[in-house]
């Protein structure tokens, strides 16, 4: 749900409906650190609210992008394909804990 009277209800674009499916995160492993976009449809509310806030500007962040499904109008088994493509390998530093 939006909330009401907030940015995303002011500005039109996000509507009732919409299903969030891919956010940016942040994942620091030791010195090295990495931003990608990442699908999110199997997250828990902890763990993308955690993604979002990872999003720090001492990583360089100004922003936080996220990828929203309008339902009626987005074929799912190709949206299902488009997040494929930013799934992480399985040896990269983001399948392991």
């Amino acid at each position: 749900d939006l909330v009401e009277g907030g940015y995303a209800e002011a500005k039109g674009i996000i509507k009732p409906g919409d299903k969030l499916i891919g956010v940016t995160a942040v994942k620091v492993v030791g010195a090295k650190w990495e931003r990608r976009l990442l699908p999110c449809t199997t997250w828990n509310f902890d763990t993308v609210v955690d993604a979002i806030g990872s999003n720090d500007s001492k990583w360089g962040c100004s922003d936080v992008v996220l990828l929203f499904e309008r339902p009626g109008e987005a074929n799912e088994e190709e949206v299902k394909k488009h997040l494929e493509f930013f799934e992480p390998p399985f040896d990269s530093m983001w399948k392991r804990a």
